[in-house]
């Protein structure tokens, strides 16, 4: 499970969030779309998983918040219905022991958020730069096209200013973190199992005392 995780920094890197410092983000304007990109390259190729997370959509946020309660849900499904003696082998499995680390859907994030994964080359930086960019009619969403032909879309938040939509830009990502589920998935049948197995004896053991 864990090194699923990792894998969505990798993932990133891949489908081409390899990005090289270009300017002084200081400058930059979060409500021009071009600059809101910028910031947001430079801050995953200098590892600043801060300011990372705070160049992405409200939607990125939601989905890995959504992760994390699925984490909580199947720690409270492992204590109330497995063995002690399998608490931490179901923990690990399961990707619940995350939880010793995080506690909401931007630690998550952050932990999972691994900038060393990251391409240096020069080949990545240059095509990392802005080939094209392109509104939507009602200026509320835009797509950047990358020298490399990476695409990644924006949309503008309430503030005016432009975020990075990661799930509409990386593909990958449900596949990266769909452990989460597929695991909470599989610890719900493996409770459903053992709630079967417990009827089953128990009607045995009273089908025996009631000599039937």
């Amino acid at each position: 499970m864990i090194e699923s995780s990792r894998r969505l920094l990798l993932l990133i890197g891949v489908v081409g969030l390899a990005f090289g410092v270009s300017g002084c983000s200081s400058e930059l304007d979060p409500t021009d779309p071009n600059d809101a990109y910028i910031m947001f390259r430079d801050a995953m190729m200098a590892g600043d998983a801060e300011a990372v997370w705070g160049r992405l959509d409200p939607q990125t946020h939601e989905y890995f918040e959504h992760s994390h309660s699925h984490l909580q849900e199947m720690g409270e499904t492992i204590e109330r219905y497995l063995p002690q003696a399998d608490h931490r082998l179901a923990k690990r499995q399961s990707g619940v022991i995350l939880l010793r680390e995080v506690d909401d859907g931007k630690s998550l994030f952050l932990r999972v958020f691994q900038p060393d994964q990251l391409p240096k080359e020069e080949a990545f930086v240059l095509g990392s730069n802005v080939r094209e960019l392109a509104l939507a009619e009602d200026q509320k969403t835009a797509k950047v096209i990358t020298r490399s032909g990476q695409e990644f879309f924006l949309t503008k938040g309430k503030d005016g200013q432009w975020y990075v939509m990661l799930l509409e830009s990386s593909k990958e990502l449900n596949a990266a973190m769909a452990w989460v589920e597929a695991n909470k998935t599989a610890l719900g049948q493996t409770v459903d199992d053992l709630i079967a197995e417990e009827r089953t004896r128990r009607e045995k053991v009273i089908a025996e005392l009631m000599n039937l």
